[in-house]
């Protein structure tokens, strides 16, 4: 269901396409899949407990810092790369996406007793999560035509996660919780854990996240190039 709300574009319950196959390619799931059993029944569960809601908005780039981005209201996104890639950008995608908390709550709920099949539903809600992200960068490069490439605070050094409030603030924390369910806690956690916020933009090349990020998570999608 899609909400406009004084040009925050809202979407709850979003339909995802989620299949096995699909979710086998995340994390260490493929790694031993030949161990796991009911993986049809698993996802159906994880189905189930997810609830995928989006906000976004499109705001202009007023101009190009030295080290960030001033955009609408007087804000800046301090961060070198979005400054260097974003750099003939004209509008972001600012945005928060999640899939709720009940899949977390179950996760920690059979933690002690079921470890593996905690573990394998967590690594399915990461699976949702990233789904659902690439079903919003779908949409907006369907409404703006633009080559998409994301960025998120606190995904590399070149954007700290400081500027995740910043994120927040130009929905303004008390809507995004309202809406989506998100809240920011004073330590800069997300809750629900499953739950990310960043930037859309038309970068000046192919660029992700992942490519200056040397740690080792569920999330990457792509090999350090350092």
């Amino acid at each position: 269901m899609l909400f406009e709300l004084s040009h925050l574009i809202v979407i709850d319950n979003v339909s995802l396409n989620l299949s096995v196959d699909e979710a086998l390619k995340v994390g260490q799931l493929g790694r031993i899949a030949d161990k796991i059993d009911n993986m049809d029944k698993r996802l159906e569960e994880c189905k189930r407990l997810i609830k995928p809601t989006a906000l976004y908005t499109y705001t202009k780039v007023e101009q190009v810092l030295k080290d960030g981005l001033l955009i609408e209201d007087n804000r800046v996104l301090k961060s070198t790369k979005l400054a260097e890639q974003l750099s003939c950008s004209t509008e972001i995608a600012p945005y928060i996406i999640t899939i709720g908390p009940d899949l977390e709550k179950r996760v920690t709920s059979i933690a002690t007793d079921k470890i593996l099949d905690s573990w394998i539903l967590d690594n399915l809600g990461t699976y949702a999560l990233r789904t659902l992200g690439k079903h919003i960068e779908g949409r907006i490069r369907n409404e703006k035509g633009w080559k998409i490439s994301r960025f998120n605070p606190g995904s590399t050094p070149t954007w700290n996660l400081e500027e995740q409030e910043k994120i927040f603030g130009i929905f303004s924390k008390e809507v995004v919780q309202e809406k989506i369910g998100v809240r920011l806690t004073d330590t800069l956690m997300m809750i629900p854990k499953k739950s990310v916020s960043g930037v859309m933009g038309q970068a000046i090349s192919d660029y992700h996240n992942c490519i200056e990020c040397q740690l080792t998570c569920e999330y990457r999608q792509m090999p350090y190039k350092g």
